[in-house]
């Protein structure tokens, strides 16, 4: 019986919305859920583990949610070769716990990799930081950088840089000295190079917790930084959608970026009245992470497109086609998923059996691209079908 697209009464969200799941306090949970599931039987997260596909350290989850959720989907069948070749069942996953590793996931790459303390020394003498400031005495304009050897994280570094920033401009404007910019992995190998330049001695050592992105998003607004970039950072009058900036990158990385604008920010802010906004280096973690979650919720998909999705890639085979041999429940404008964290737990959950389907019928698995899969997610919330 050939599939055809039913005609939908639309209600599904306001064009242009976007949809995703709720952000994680802390993003690292989903690594309970990665090692529950028995994903590290398979996947190392750093260099020094076994593994017998991609280290996640050595893959970068690019992308929206769903984009990551498309991935995963296509994932299914050299997985379940794996899975099957260790005897381990098929991981099912709440939606829950869909979320939280998707989240885990993404989050891998704002960790950085460690910093080179070899590199750090051409940065601090390359970007002008030695003209002014000294580690482990020695004549300095600028405060001696050997206390931030406390500090592992080269959030540390960029939060006493970034706090500094008006009086450090001051300065250079009165030496004829252009602010630092930083590129990628700058600040790491900087923070490397100060732990190393430092003399020893006993020094308490002060850890820093993950970024909560939705602590950030509050600061974000406390900060002022709406005043300029708009409500959640998506374009106001001064400045721009962060959005739509490249800011999936090491938290570091995120940092630099911010700082490499600060002197035009520091202008504007003065004209506007606004006070230069300093941080914890907490609160930099929280930002830096809210930035960094931007471009994990996804745009609207469309529904039309999503309906030649559903027949395109055989969906309407099985789950419209009562009379198919490996008929599955009906799914289009059922609203079997209510957010897209639902569409890909039900998806996967259901993945091994309709693997088994699929093969007996000689079919290609169905691969799917990010975009294929939001149109597919605003095709599936509609209402149910209505006689044309």
């Amino acid at each position: 019986m050939a599939a055809t697209i039913p005609v939908l009464a639309l209600t599904i969200l306001a064009a242009g919305a976007s949809v995703g799941p709720a952000l994680p306090d802390n993003p690292l949970d989903g690594r309970f859920v990665f090692e529950n599931k028995h994903c590290h039987a398979c996947h190392g997260i750093a260099g020094g583990e076994h593994a017998i596909a991609p280290r996640l350290a050595d893959t970068s989850f690019n992308g929206s949610f769903l984009d990551l959720g498309a991935a995963l989907w296509n994932h299914v069948p050299g997985m379940s070769v794996s899975l099957e070749a260790a005897e381990l069942p098929w991981p099912e996953l709440s939606e829950k716990e869909t979320a939280s590793l998707v989240a885990f996931l993404y989050f891998i790459d704002y960790l950085g990799r460690p910093g080179d303390a070899a590199s750090g020394e051409k940065v601090f003498t390359a970007r002008g930081c030695a003209g002014c400031h000294s580690v482990g005495g020695g004549t300095s304009v600028g405060p001696d950088l050997a206390d931030l050897t406390r500090f592992p994280s080269p959030l540390f570094v960029a939060r006493a840089t970034w706090n500094h920033g008006p009086a450090m401009f001051a300065t250079m404007s009165q030496r004829g000295i252009s602010p630092a910019s930083f590129e990628e992995g700058d600040l790491a190998d900087l923070s490397a190079f100060i732990r190393q330049k430092a003399p020893p001695g006993p020094r308490e050592r002060v850890l820093l917790a993950p970024g909560n992105p939705n602590r950030g998003q509050e600061l974000f607004a406390a900060k002022a930084c709406a005043l300029c970039h708009g409500k959640n950072a998506r374009g106001g009058n001064e400045g721009p959608d962060l959005s739509a900036v490249d800011l999936h990158r090491s938290a570091d990385g995120i940092a630099g970026t911010m700082w490499n604008h600060a002197f035009e920010m520091n202008a504007t802010m003065r004209q506007r009245g606004i006070g230069w906004p300093s941080f914890t280096t907490s609160e930099l973690a929280d930002l830096v992470a809210f930035l960094y979650f931007l471009p994990f919720t996804d745009p609207a998909g469309d529904a039309g497109r999503g309906a030649q999705v559903y027949v395109e890639h055989g969906c309407a085979g099985c789950h419209s086609d009562t009379g198919a041999e490996h008929a599955g429940p009906e799914l289009a404008g059922t609203g079997v998923v209510d957010s897209p964290e639902a569409l890909v737990a039900k998806m996967w959950n259901h993945a091994s059996l309709m693997k088994r389907a699929i093969l007996a019928e000689a079919r290609p698995w169905p691969e799917l691209t990010g975009e294929e899969l939001r149109d597919l997610f605003a095709y599936l919330r509609q209402a149910a079908p209505v006689e044309p």
